[in-house]
């Protein structure tokens, strides 16, 4: 069973934060640190269009950042050096940290075993890019629940397979997704989007707090395990 490492780094403050602060703890790190994987700006101007390897969420309210893989070494490497965090309109001293490092599992479960995990989704799941989203709009959105959660669920698999990629896990089995969710408008760079919240059932055991679909470096699509990954 393959694994790879995981950093979770929490601050624990005063103030319990919005998801929108997600963006704002990327911001004060991609100024913060040089290297691409804490912003994914080249030194070409280019932008890094790979999985995003740190991430940045609000977990229960706190600023807390996700890294996996090399991003989690260079987590490991930097944490100690922020004596601050600066989030646009707050601004918190030396504030209280703790990193938590851990070998986490990756596994497909064969199809006859059905589906083992769950997930719910901490974040509303940004899972339309232009194309996909004229497609839902003219055609899906309307139709049968059925045919929704088809289109939905065939996103969801190329999401994983995005995430496999991005941390060299070549997954040969069938991928089983069944979601269960619900379209919502969000905010969005002062803009209006369509996300979806709820969970979804699959065959693939997935590490907690790892985002799928799109902005996931800004905490969208979070999703945590309802039954775990063993």
């Amino acid at each position: 069973m393959p694994q790879i490492k995981k950093a979770i780094l929490k601050f624990n403050i005063e103030d319990d934060l919005s998801l929108r602060y997600g963006h704002k703890l990327r911001g004060f790190f991609a100024n913060r640190f040089e290297d691409v994987l804490f912003h994914n700006h080249k030194e070409n101007g280019n932008y890094r269009y790979a999985y995003p390897l740190i991430q940045y969420k609000i977990i229960e309210g706190k600023p807390s950042v996700i890294a996996l893989e090399e991003g989690a070494e260079l987590v490991i490497k930097n944490f100690l050096d922020i004596d601050k965090l600066k989030l646009i309109d707050k601004e918190y001293t030396q504030p209280e940290s703790r990193l938590e490092v851990v070998d986490e599992n990756l596994d497909v479960s064969p199809k006859d075993e059905g589906l083992k995990f769950k997930y719910k989704l901490l974040s509303p799941w940004l899972g339309l890019n232009q194309k996909n989203h004229r497609k839902y709009l003219k055609l899906v959105r309307d139709s049968s629940e059925g045919k929704q959660l088809e289109f939905l669920k065939r996103i969801l698999i190329g999401n994983i397979l995005t995430f496999a990629k991005g941390v060299d896990w070549w997954i040969e089995d069938e991928i089983i997704v069944v979601p269960q969710l619900k379209a919502i408008d969000i905010q969005f760079k002062n803009q209006k989007m369509l996300g979806f919240v709820g969970e979804f059932y699959s065959n693939v055991c997935l590490p907690d707090y790892i985002g799928l679909g799109k902005s996931t470096a800004r905490g969208f699509g979070m999703v945590a395990e309802v039954i775990e990954c063993n």
